[in-house]
């Protein structure tokens, strides 16, 4: 798989909000950000099978406009790749395994909304080709090493829908746990894929979210950047409403690799060059409560 070229890399401010109601939105969710590393569109913070399938110019996950709302949209599209049969038209909130084609991380998330929704278009290129659309909800559970699912939500694409539509299905809780971290796996095929297999999606959300414990007023907010970084990332501490005593870097399973403590300033630098690439959770211990965010070490 090529690696993305750094310089061109674009330095983005994250807003962290722990507000249960205020934030911890799905990242790109109206897939209205879009970068080109290697010479091909990519949706930020949805990984995808274009660099595997970008040898032969054909790409399963590609930029549509106009969006609904918005510019643009995201088009899943099964197809054929020279030597590699069928790929489908799939894209995983976080990073995907290409090989399995099953998610390694998503994305920071700890409330538990009654429905996942959206707009939609899609048809399977027979009826023996259903895609779907699955969302899980998991805590870390430090004592079997695993993360537990405590919610999912779930639709099989049967039949078709041509036109934009409106989606919503709701989630079913096995555990009345908050979660740790949520994954979105869209897919426009099912097991055997079908070349022509197509899912659009637009304006994805949650709706329902119930009340937790956690509140922006107490905690406040913070910026880090840039992100992704390979080397450092610096931590814009002044919207926080109380004084930050530790940081905290995480790997996707929970694991912590790195604290540092504060220095008192409200501009912290923290160095990642030692981490290997991938996705990580970043927690602020302050005197009012946590706030975590993902980071992304290149």
């Amino acid at each position: 798989m090529r690696k993305k070229n750094s310089k061109t890399l674009i330095a983005v401010m994250l807003l962290l909000s722990a507000s249960i109601t205020k934030a911890q939105t799905i990242p790109n969710a109206g897939f209205e950000n879009w970068s080109n590393p290697n010479g091909f569109n990519v949706p930020n913070d949805w990984g995808n099978l274009n660099d595997i399938t970008s040898f032969s110019s054909i790409y399963t996950c590609t930029k549509g406009t106009p969006g609904n709302p918005g510019a643009s949209y995201l088009k899943l599209i099964s197809k054929i790749v020279t030597g590699m049969g069928v790929k489908p038209g799939i894209a995983v909130s976080g990073v995907l395994n290409e090989n399995t084609l099953t998610p390694f991380s998503g994305f920071a998330y700890s409330l538990r909304p009654d429905a996942f929704t959206g707009k939609w278009q899609y048809m399977g290129n027979s009826s023996n080709d259903i895609g779907y659309i699955k969302v899980f909800l998991t805590k870390w559970n430090s004592s079997v090493g695993m993360h537990d699912t405590i919610g999912y939500a779930s639709q099989n694409l049967n039949g078709m829908v041509m036109s934009w539509a409106n989606f919503s299905f709701p989630f079913t809780y096995n555990s009345t746990d908050n979660p740790d971290s949520c994954i979105i796996l869209l897919n426009a095929s099912g097991p055997n894929p079908e070349a022509g297999s197509y899912l659009y999606v637009d304006n994805l959300s949650f709706s329902g979210v119930l009340t937790g414990v956690e509140n922006v007023e107490a905690t406040g907010i913070f910026n880090v950047f840039p992100n992704p970084s390979n080397q450092t990332i610096q931590l814009d501490l002044s919207g926080l409403n109380s004084k930050a005593k530790q940081f905290e870097i995480a790997d996707i399973t929970g694991k912590v690799i790195k604290t540092q403590n504060s220095n008192g300033s409200l501009v912290q630098t923290i160095s990642i060059a030692e981490l290997d690439a991938g996705n990580y959770f970043l927690k602020i211990y302050s005197e009012n409560g946590i706030v975590t965010n993902r980071i992304i070490k290149q």
